[in-house]
């Protein structure tokens, strides 16, 4: 398969797996809702919060190093470099996870105390505490399979770890009954146990891959490895620990706003617990373009290939725009009617459509992150990460008690936002890349034509009113595209040449017609003077 066309297919495949994924979770999700209702959906995010912090803990910055490292390896064609940097990677993550677990395990009761404000927490808390090693191993294997480009056997185990989860979770749900705290043990023990074996079969896999070889030269392996963890751990650190607040403050600035603290627990499970899941659903496909553009842009960074960086580039912005464009203008028509199939729940569709323009700098912030780390910048986007982090904080404590759930809105378009804006520049200044600017625009007016368009079809039945609105959008929007001439020839010759490879002659430059960056200057010379601090 050429080269060009297996970033693709990955993404293909990933794509698969992580909508089946996320269509499971989110059904379970529902079931869920049904289950505990609104208030123990609330109380089980926040549980899952401090869990996601002691999760970044244990893994301190390890999964992205190896997937960096691995990918390099790689690409200078050094297998016994690939090894070396899993090994020292799972070490590490061994002896940070470790860490990680004993203070929460210990902390289990002042964190239900003091952060979530009820004991109930506790059981489950010191559960996920015994699950951190096991999560840790799959996410740093995790990294190795995709730099490496072994994404079957990477998807196998995650179709069969949640598979395995959801088994196991609803089986032990039928033992919690209705007790809250019992049912908070059973999702996390479920998890738990299909973690474990998850990390015993990467492992397995990984081990027989590989093969222990001695090297020509020595690697410095652990000061690689620290060089890069060191500050993404510190700057993961302090965003998890700024999130992990964001997500305590959102019920206690919505009980200060006036509403009951049941209320407050109610419309936070609300939001995040149901909205959320919805509204980045459709984000699978770039989530998995985003992973697998880390070790694509690492590898054609080492091999100093330029013209495939741009194309990347261009071609994942475009692409990446157009697919943010359409699912925003579509969940904005199908909002009200998900909120009622999927939850009986009319402020959910208020929210959900409330959120739903949000998704145009959602899903590209998810694209450009990827690429940003895949070109070395790992520095700039934890500083951006972490930045954004802390005016969402600040924005949280001075509108949440005073304009409830309207200073919740505001706070997250301005820090999501602000994010995505200092991400792009960053991108755009190492690569030289020009977006066009009509480009965009004229895929926003395509979007928004097909979305209103949506809006003139009503029927009494809802599964036959989403039907036919997606009918009409899925007319609409190629017409549009067409009718504007958004996409060039050389775009449907590239879409033509990815889903038909056997009819299209290998071209081994872009044919986008453009000169992207400075002929003067190298892209890695530039990107050097960037590290130095040379540039801002």
């Amino acid at each position: 398969m050429r080269r060009n066309h297996s970033i693709f297919y990955h993404t293909m495949l990933l794509t698969g797996v992580n909508v089946l994924l996320r269509g499971m979770s989110m059904l379970f999700q529902v079931y869920l809702a049904g289950r505990i209702g609104a208030a123990g959906l609330g109380l089980l995010q926040l549980i899952l919060s401090v869990g996601g912090f002691a999760m970044t803990l244990g893994i301190s910055g390890a999964r992205v190093a190896v997937l960096y490292l691995s990918a390099e390896e790689f690409g200078h064609r050094r297998p016994y470099g690939v090894r070396s940097a899993v090994l020292h990677g799972l070490f590490y993550g061994a002896v940070c996870s470790a860490l990680a677990a004993c203070a929460l395990y210990f902390g289990a009761g002042l964190a239900a105390e003091r952060w979530i404000g009820d004991m109930r927490a506790v059981p489950a808390l010191r559960l996920l505490a015994l699950s951190l090693p096991a999560n840790t191993f799959c996410a740093i294997l995790g990294g190795y399979f995709t730099a490496c480009g072994r994404i079957r056997h990477l998807a196998a185990v995650e179709v069969a770890e949640r598979l395995i989860a959801l088994a196991l979770t609803f089986a032990l749900l039928y033992w919690a009954g209705n007790d809250l705290a019992r049912a908070c043990c059973a999702l996390v023990l479920g998890s738990a146990l299909a973690a474990a074996v998850s990390a015993a079969w990467l492992l397995h896999l990984f081990l027989r891959a590989t093969t222990a070889q001695k090297p020509p030269q020595p690697l410095h392996m652990p000061s690689r490895l620290l060089r890069l963890t060191a500050p993404l751990a510190v700057s993961d650190y302090l965003r998890a620990g700024l999130s992990t607040l964001e997500q305590f403050l959102i019920p206690w600035g919505l009980a200060r706003a006036g509403g009951s603290q049941m209320r407050s627990m109610a419309a936070y499970g609300t939001i995040c617990g149901m909205v959320f899941p919805v509204l980045m659903f459709p984000a699978a496909a770039l989530y998995a373009l985003s992973d697998l553009l880390v070790p694509e842009l690492a590898r054609a960074d080492a091999e100093e290939n330029e013209a495939r960086i741009h194309m990347l580039t261009d071609r994942c912005l475009r692409i990446g725009a157009l697919f943010a464009a359409g699912c925003a203008a579509i969940m904005l028509a199908l909002a009200d009617a998900l909120g009622e199939l999927l939850y009986q729940s009319t402020e959910a569709g208020f929210y959900l459509r409330l959120f739903a323009p949000t998704i145009l700098f959602l899903y590209l912030d998810a694209i450009v992150d990827g690429m940003c780390k895949g070109l070395g910048q790992q520095l700039a986007s934890a500083r951006y990460n972490t930045l954004t982090s802390l005016l969402d904080v600040l924005l949280l404590y001075l509108l949440l008690p005073r304009f409830g759930v309207a200073g919740y809105y505001c706070s997250f378009v301005i820090s999501h936002l602000v994010n995505f804006a200092l991400s792009l520049r960053r991108l755009l200044r190492v690569t030289g890349y020009r977006p066009q600017g009509v480009f965009f625009a004229k895929t926003l007016l395509c979007a928004c034509t097909a979305g209103l368009g949506c809006f003139c079809v009503t029927l009494p039945d809802l599964w036959a009113h989403m039907a036919a609105r997606c009918a009409v959008f899925a007319v609409l929007l190629p017409f549009m595209l067409w009718m504007t001439g958004t996409l060039s020839r050389d775009d449907t010759r590239w879409l033509r040449g990815t889903f038909f490879p056997g009819g299209m002659r290998k071209k081994s430059v872009d044919t986008t017609g453009e000169t992207p960056y400075n002929e003067t200057e190298s892209l890695a010379f530039r990107r050097k003077k960037y590290q130095r601090g040379i540039h801002p």
